[in-house]
């Protein structure tokens, strides 16, 4: 059962990709390892094949294009960035093949009632805001005014009023958001514009850990000394980056991969890529989950046929994570029924080292 891969192999994105990829093959190993899937009764090896989204739209419908018409995948995993996620849904769609997709940046035509065969299977943007908020309330209970960074990728004017919604409704003041360029590699001048809100905490919304490193060290080089959260970003990656000196008081919601507080799948994970790659990265179980995901999710409609897969999904209840039990929701958040969720990692960054909190709830109606 050959099953399709939207992963950038070049481009600003391909430094973490390529981790995204390697998290897919440790997981191709491991279930073909256990039989692979059964169908009816009929045992499949599951392979995934790559195409290369070249970190950008462009890319991604070529990647998509050839998944769909060369290889005559039924299924994908990926993309990850908003503008490469609808390029491909053009793609996808149309052709009726189930995707699962890295992530959502909350706008409507990335994912929603209108891409009814696109699903995710790890929390998002707009998931993480409320209780990266609340976490900011019972930590620093000082905090009111807090600054945003984001990229100008055609999300934020839809996270924007969900954002400020939301920080409403916990008692907190956003100050105007600052956007910065996909191609940007000085940030210096973004963090400048971004501290001259004056803000006590600082949300650095999107992007990849060489942009949130990046930013971080800004912003410590500028005599920020206030909180900073990122949303789903490699914190290993991110102290690299940023340097020891810059790497603290920072939160994200991800691993720390040595922590006992770890799922046994996780700790499994860690195993086989120090075996296979010669290092640990928490972005293996990201992608290594989407996969996971799907195949629970064709076993449980016991068909090859994504359509069947697709209605049986929505239905389902509950299911296997990575990150312990999982759940089916979205309707009320993004108008369908077809996100995964469960309890998020939570660490920090303090004095340069990578440091376990705790796993949090994430609301997501």
């Amino acid at each position: 059962m050959k099953i399709g891969a939207i992963v950038s192999k070049v481009g600003f994105a391909s430094a973490s990709e390529t981790l995204i990829w390697n998290g897919i093959q440790l997981f191709e190993g491991w279930i073909n390892e256990k039989g692979g899937i059964k169908i009816k009764g009929k045992p499949y090896k599951v392979q995934f094949v790559a195409e290369d989204g070249q970190s950008s739209a462009d890319g991604a419908v070529s990647a998509a294009t050839k998944l769909v018409h060369d290889h005559k995948v039924k299924f994908i995993v990926g993309p990850v960035m908003p503008f490469m996620v609808v390029a491909s849904g053009t793609v996808t769609e149309p052709a009726k093949v189930l995707r699962v997709v890295l992530y959502n940046c909350f706008t409507p035509d990335e994912y929603g009632p209108k891409t009814p065969y696109t699903f995710i299977a790890n929390d998002c943007t707009i998931d993480f805001t409320t209780p990266d908020m609340q976490y900011l309330k019972e930590k620093y209970p000082k905090v009111k005014n807090i600054g945003v960074l984001t990229p100008d990728d055609g999300a934020p004017k839809y996270i924007e009023p969900a954002f400020k919604k939301k920080a409403a409704e916990e008692k907190l003041n956003p100050l105007p958001f600052v956007l910065w360029p996909l191609d940007a590699t000085d940030f210096t001048p973004f963090v400048v514009k971004a501290l001259a809100h004056k803000p006590d905490a600082l949300f650095l919304i999107n992007g990849w850990p060489i942009h949130m490193g990046a930013m971080l060290k800004a912003a410590r080089e500028l005599g920020f000394k206030g909180p900073a959260f990122g949303c789903h970003e490699d914190p290993y990656d991110i102290a690299t980056v940023a340097g020891p000196a810059a790497s603290t008081e920072f939160y994200v919601h991800n691993l720390a991969v040595d922590s006992p507080e770890m799922t046994p799948m996780i700790k499994e994970i860690m195993k086989l890529g120090q075996a296979k790659y010669g290092r640990q990265s928490p972005t293996y179980v990201w992608a290594w989950n989407a996969a996971y995901c799907l195949t629970q999710a064709i076993e449980k409609a016991q068909s090859l046929d994504p359509t069947v897969v697709k209605d049986t999904w929505e239905k389902m209840k509950s299911i296997d994570t990575a990150y312990g039990p999982g759940r089916i929701g979205g309707m009320k958040t993004y108008g369908i029924n077809h996100n995964v969720s469960y309890k998020t990692p939570f660490c920090s960054l303090k004095n340069g080292k990578v440091v376990w909190v705790e796993w949090r709830k994430v609301p997501l109606p």
